[in-house]
């Protein structure tokens, strides 16, 4: 091989490694900021559900105050609420990922 073959071939070399390397490094920072996003958002959704649902409770408690049926009613209202979270958070993460795949 001729010398200007053999360091344009290293060249070459050098530059697909730099750009394996930024390519790794976008990808670390858009999982970093995706872990964030998805952090926020079963944040939100969390005290959206289960926030809403002990409001409701204490004002049941007023009302009824400590009987059968304020029991009955909350434990089934934070067992809904429970699964309505974890569909929610399913399907939520389900979609990003479909998300990042398509892209």
């Amino acid at each position: 091989m001729r010398p200007e073959e053999n360091n344009r071939d290293y060249l070459n070399e050098v530059w697909r490694r730099v750009r394996v390397q930024e390519y790794d490094k976008y990808q670390l920072e858009k999982i970093t900021e995706n872990k964030k996003f998805v952090r926020r958002m079963e944040i939100k959704l969390s005290l959206l559900i289960f926030g809403g649902l002990s409001v409701i409770s204490i004002i049941l408690y007023f009302i009824l105050g400590i009987s059968m049926e304020w029991l009955i009613i909350c434990i089934s209202a934070f067992l809904i609420g429970a699964e309505t979270y974890d569909y929610l958070s399913f399907n939520e993460a389900k979609r990003r990922i479909y998300y990042e795949n398509s892209n």
